[in-house]
């Protein structure tokens, strides 16, 4: 009696296991759907820095082109870049993802589950290792596109209000513009000066002068390239250059000697002033010979005396000069 009812009890014990293990299958069949192997493959660890994940929770999907390819682990916040991303990815897809891959976080179907879109890259960057950070950015969402349409409506009723006020101004023939549009002078005088352009134009077309000539001639345009040609070449000439007139243009001590030289002009030029003063008013020994009537004819008997005695000598030196040699 108590071998079968141990055997009974071994039965039951056997039935349970086997139930168990069923559900433990049927669980896992139905929420891995195959992707059992994903929980035992090597994984590799990204991180991402993203400015805002727009509700991004942990254990979303990572795709890179389509394809599944690992889950957020985790999420943090960073003082510099907003927030950084930890992506668990397959070992096997983290050599599609380069150096320069981007990050997205977008969403899926209507129900606004978040997920991250990596970019693969190009193949000129270097591939990613552990650990390696990526740049990343949040997709633009419905609210963002609805907050941007909001202010554009406000600035667009803003500019409507002031183009309304601005008609209803002119209508009443108030301001400048009014004025402008509703005075008829405005139109006669700009159809007067086009005629008078025109006459003018048609004038030079057909004169033979010199406005005609500055026109048409390309001798004008040829000679001020040259000319400038000339300036730039002889500009450059003494940029380069060490000589005498680089010196003169630099050197500052040029510049301090001509100073010297105008103060000690214009102090001769001041004693020359005072002197002609003197002389003017009759001072000093130069303005008393001038001034003096008596003296001055006086020196002129004299120098004529002088020239009639060197004229005597001239003509008869002998009646001066007498010359013995014994």
């Amino acid at each position: 009696m108590f071998d079968l009812k141990k055997q009974l009890m071994w039965s039951k014990l056997k039935v349970g296991v086997v139930i168990t293990l069923a559900l433990i299958t049927l669980f896992f069949t139905v929420f891995f759907a195959g992707g059992i192997e994903n929980i035992v493959s090597p994984k590799v660890e990204l991180k991402a820095k993203i400015q805002d994940v727009k509700g991004l929770r942990k254990g979303a999907p990572v795709w890179l082109s389509g394809i599944e390819i690992g889950a957020v682990r985790d999420i943090s916040l960073h003082p510099r870049y907003g927030a950084v991303i930890t992506l668990s990815l397959k070992k096997s897809a983290a050599q599609y993802i380069r150096e320069d891959s981007h990050a997205s976080v977008l969403t899926m179907g209507l129900l606004g589950d978040k997920y991250v879109e990596v970019s693969a890259g190009t193949q000129e960057a270097g591939p990613i290792k552990p650990g390696d950070m990526i740049a990343g950015a949040s997709q633009l969402e419905i609210k963002d596109v609805m907050e941007t349409g909001i202010a554009s409506i406000q600035k667009m009723t803003d500019f409507i209000d002031k183009m309304d006020h601005l008609v209803t101004r002119i209508e009443k023939g108030e301001g400048t513009m009014s004025r402008l549009l509703s005075d008829p002078s405005l139109y006669d005088n700009l159809r007067d000066s086009a005629k008078t352009l025109s006459l003018t134009m048609k004038e030079m077309r057909e004169a033979r002068g010199s406005v005609r000539l500055l026109v048409e001639d390309p001798t004008l345009y040829q000679n001020l390239l040259s000319a400038s040609s000339s300036l730039e070449g002889f500009s450059k000439k003494m940029n380069e250059s060490s000589g005498t007139l680089k010196k003169m243009i630099e050197d500052p001590a040029l510049y301090d000697k001509l100073l010297t030289a105008s103060a000690s002009v214009e102090q001769f030029s001041g004693k020359l002033n005072a002197l002609a003063d003197e002389i003017d008013k009759g001072e000093g020994v130069a303005g008393s010979i001038l001034k003096d009537k008596e003296l001055a004819r006086e020196l002129k008997e004299t120098v004529t005396e002088i020239k009639e005695l060197l004229k005597d000598i001239k003509d008869d030196p002998r009646r001066y000069f007498k010359f013995s040699i014994f």
